[in-house]
């Protein structure tokens, strides 16, 4: 075992977002092997196919897929009302990263993102609780906010939880208080063009989001159009991406490229 792990969520229809992510970090992590990366899923409701689970082990010997009971998330609840679908439900295994206590650092990243730069000096940082605006789509912990207490008051809320950001919102209401704030850089996504040379890790965030890997169902909506507003498909909120965030999906489409050649 590594001395420090690198967890995320998966299922079949992010598969290839989770490829790519992976692919990045192990392109950009200058310790890439030093690091445990951990993917879970569960066969119910965030399933793997064996196709896409070798796809995802070939990419490094230090990848390991965890199959996570999914008893204590049967009764999560998906918000509906934000747009968010019935697979959404995986979004709450990534609570078992609070569980990992053997590691001297854990990061905790969302597969809708991109690595461009190395973000190895988080592992020896002091960031105990590292977030940037509350949004769990990476986040660093440290050895205090994975104990075995803080882990079963998390998973003991997702009953009462009312879905509202599902695992962000059970997350945030129950250890907001311990949150230290990262810079943008490590999240960028507010707004995802606004990336510079210091960026680390680009993020597609939220439903809203067009995914770089679903491009093509969307082309007869016209993207990457020279507009100040993104375009509107249906179902709502989904948008479709303008001309300002085309170097960034091209950023992804490049890593794509380059893992699939290899």
């Amino acid at each position: 075992m590594n001395k420090f792990l690198l967890t995320t969520v998966c299922n079949d229809d992010y598969a290839l977002g989770a490829q790519v992510m992976i692919y990045s970090i192990s392109k950009n992590l200058k310790n890439f092997k030093e690091c445990d990366i951990k993917v879970y899923y569960n066969d119910k409701i965030s399933p793997l196919s064996k196709d896409n689970k070798l796809k995802i082990k070939s990419i490094g010997p230090n990848i390991i897929l965890e199959h996570v009971d999914e008893s204590k998330y049967f009764n999560a609840k998906v918000p509906y009302h934000q747009g968010r679908e019935a697979g959404s439900k995986s979004a709450y295994l990534t609570l078992e990263s609070f569980n990992e206590l053997d590691y001297d650092k854990v990061i905790m990243f969302d597969v809708d993102m991109l690595c461009i730069k190395d973000f190895s000096e988080l592992f020896t940082s002091n960031y105990e609780f590292g977030i940037f605006n509350r949004n769990t789509g990476f986040v660093v912990l440290g050895k205090t906010v994975r104990t075995q207490e803080i882990y079963n008051n998390l998973i003991s809320k997702i009953n009462s939880h009312n879905g509202d950001f599902m695992d962000q919102g059970i997350i945030g209401n129950t250890l907001s208080y311990l949150f230290e704030s990262l810079p943008s850089i490590y999240n960028e996504y507010k707004p995802l063009w606004h990336f510079n040379e210091d960026t680390r890790i680009l993020h597609w965030a939220h439903f809203d989001y067009l995914k770089p890997w679903n491009l093509k169902k969307y082309e007869k909506y016209g993207l990457f159009e020279d507009i100040e507003r993104r375009k509107e498909f249906p179902p709502k909120p989904s948008t479709i991406p303008f001309l300002k965030d085309k170097p960034a999906y091209d950023l992804w489409l490049k890593y794509e490229l380059e893992m699939n050649n290899k």
